[in-house]
């Protein structure tokens, strides 16, 4: 039989130890696994409310699944414009090769990812004008695991 539950329950994202990603206010990441073999990069993301990333550009397949809240999604060309809003529960794939920006709703939302790599490449990351500002790779997410599980491991 399994244990009775006794009502509690708690959000995945108050358990997660989250990083904030450099730049960007209410934007936090946790990697769970970067997988060179097969190309796959697999992590969490949190939104807070309102927060956006950067324009980027997902170079390979990526699936989305939506943990908490809502995640949206805004047009690359003009960041004020929704294109989508992915509540709870929705899961998503494409094949890469689409600019956006990614948002946080009303409660913000908490992603899993899985990306896979195209020649090691995972994203694309534009400035304002939509100018290739850098491009993040497997070996990037390599180095943020590793120094994520020290910290872990310190604390």
């Amino acid at each position: 039989m399994p244990p009775k539950s006794t009502g509690a329950t708690q959000p995945l994202s108050t358990s997660i130890p989250w990083r904030p990603f450099p730049g960007f206010d209410g934007l936090y990441y946790y990697v769970l696994d970067v997988d060179k073999k097969r190309d796959l990069v697999d992590m969490l993301m949190k939104f807070d409310s309102g927060s956006k990333c950067v324009p980027h550009r997902h170079v390979g397949p990526t699936r989305t699944l939506v943990i908490e809240g809502d995640h949206l999604i805004f047009d690359s060309a003009d960041p004020n414009k929704l294109v989508s809003t992915r509540p709870a529960g929705t899961f998503s794939t494409n094949n890469g090769d689409e600019t956006h920006i990614e948002g946080g709703g009303d409660n913000g939302a908490v992603i899993l990812l899985s990306m896979t790599a195209v020649n090691q490449e995972i994203y694309e990351v534009f400035d304002a004008n939509m100018v290739l500002n850098r491009v993040i790779d497997t070996c990037d997410f390599e180095r943020g695991l590793k120094k994520q599980n020290e910290e872990n491991s310190v604390s």
